[in-house]
């Protein structure tokens, strides 16, 4: 089973605790509140619309992502709100299931202060621990916080696919990056 199966405290910017630990399936309405809140922002900055995904749908994935081998949802909280997401998977073809695809997201209250960077180190670290060797993601170009973010979290830029995704009608495009986590042979 795949979990990170400890908590993790960690002092904010602001002072805060912030706590990071596996999804449960009580945090399904809370996560969805989360997306949804990060997709109705102005900037694109997430494929799911607001009200695309269920708590339903995500207690679902909560319940897989626990039973498989490597993957893992984080939920970051500060004062028992969830603040922030992350969420690791293996590439579906069998020739690369050492790359781990991430997902992630931050109320935009708690940008700046640590959640995201404490979710991703956390998450890093497991991954490379469960023998993941590259970790990789999407992101929108026009999102330069999150690429500045990543670069500075080591990921580098790979590549563009032009037009990959829809979304409200229009075309965007998807930057990749990744990060190696262990030493190749």
């Amino acid at each position: 089973m795949a979990k990170l199966g400890r908590e993790i405290v960690v002092t904010l910017a602001n002072g805060r605790a912030l706590r990071v630990r596996d999804a449960r399936s009580r945090d399904a309405r809370p996560l969805t509140r989360l997306l949804d809140a990060v997709a109705a922002e102005p900037e694109v900055t997430l494929l799911l619309l607001p009200g695309e995904a269920t708590a339903r749908e995500w207690r679902s994935r909560i319940s897989s992502v626990a039973s498989a081998r490597c993957a893992l949802l984080l939920v970051a909280c500060v004062d028992g709100e969830l603040v922030g997401n992350l969420g690791i998977w293996p590439d579906a073809n069998p020739a690369s299931a050492h790359v781990g695809w991430l997902g992630m997201s931050v109320d935009r209250h708690w940008r700046g202060m640590g959640v995201g960077g404490t979710l991703l180190e956390i998450a890093m670290e497991w991954a490379a621990a469960t023998g993941c060797v590259r970790a990789a993601l999407g992101v929108f170009p026009h999102n330069e916080r999150a690429i500045s973010f990543y670069e500075h979290h080591g990921f580098m830029r790979e590549g563009v696919r032009r037009a990959q995704y829809r979304r409200r009608g229009e075309y965007h495009d998807e930057v990749l990056m990744a990060r190696i986590l262990t030493a190749l042979p």
